[in-house]
C-alpha cells in the first residue's frame, strides 16, 4: 500500500466518524448552549467551536496514531490500516464528547442576564 491509499483511507474514516458524531449531537447541543449562554450569538459561536474540535481532533489524533511508520507502509495490509484509523479516530471523539459533556454538566443557566445596552 503507498502513502496516499492510506492517508486517504485514514482522513475518509475520520471525517465519516466525526460527522456522524455532529449529526447526533449537532441539535441537543445547540440547545443545551443556548439555554447556558446569555446571548444567542455566544450559542452560535461555542456551537462552531464545538463542531470544529469534533472534526479536527479526530483527524490530527488519526493522522498522528493512526498511520503506521511510513517506512514499512508498504507490509502493513489495508485492513490494519483501517482498524488503526477506526480505533484513533473513535478514542478521540468518545474523549472529546465525554469532556464536553462534563464541562457543560457543570454550567448553570444564567438566572437574570441584562439585556444589551441600545445604541
Amino acid at each position: 500500500m503507498n502513502e496516499i491509499t492510506a492517508l486517504v483511507i485514514t482522513v475518509t474514516i475520520a471525517l465519516l466518524l466525526s460527522t456522524a458524531t455532529v449529526v447526533a449531537i449537532y441539535a441537543p447541543l445547540r440547545r443545551l448552549l443556548e439555554a447556558i449562554c446569555p446571548l444567542g450569538s455566544t450559542a452560535e459561536f461555542w456551537t462552531r467551536a464545538a463542531v470544529t474540535v469534533l472534526y479536527l481532533m479526530p483527524l490530527w489524533v488519526t493522522l498522528v496514531f493512526g498511520l503506521p511508520d511510513l517506512a514499512r507502509l508498504e507490509y502493513v495490509p489495508a485492513g490494519e490500516i483501517t482498524r488503526r484509523a477506526l480505533a484513533a479516530s473513535s478514542f478521540a471523539l468518545v474523549v472529546i464528547v465525554v469532556a464536553t459533556g462534563l464541562r457543560l454538566s457543570s454550567l448553570r443557566p444564567p438566572i437574570d442576564y441584562p439585556p444589551p445596552p441600545v445604541r
